[in-house]
């Protein structure tokens, strides 16, 4: 199965070669030119425009009501809905955020 682009105006890459060298953060992996999701679809690091940590509770749907604590990098990509990332914690999600700025400084950081 091939890779493609969540995207369907991006120009294709070629992910061969940034895939072997691309960071694993759980259930993404970050490379130099994409950030590669589950279900085999990345988002070309191109075409993010803004980022943005973001907090939030996972619902456990167990007999005790319980939720989560949560962190999500947002990426804002001029599509509807910004993709995001989740991770288990406000430092992981600030690795996250930091790899990517990284490697797209003009990315702008949202407050």
């Amino acid at each position: 199965m091939k890779w493609r682009s969540i995207l369907p105006d991006s120009p294709e890459l070629d992910v061969k070669e940034d895939l072997k060298h691309a960071v694993s953060y759980g259930a993404f992996r970050i490379g130099e030119q994409a950030v590669y999701l589950s279900g085999r679809e990345y988002l070309p690091l191109q075409a993010v425009k803004q980022a943005k940590l973001y907090a939030s509770r996972l619902n456990s749907h167990g007999c005790c009501g319980l939720s989560i604590p949560v962190w999500y990098v947002l990426l804002y990509h001029g599509g509807e809905t910004p993709r995001k990332l989740l991770t288990e914690t406000k430092e992981k999600a600030e690795t996250v955020l930091a790899a990517i700025t990284e490697k797209r400084p003009e990315i702008e950081v949202l407050g």
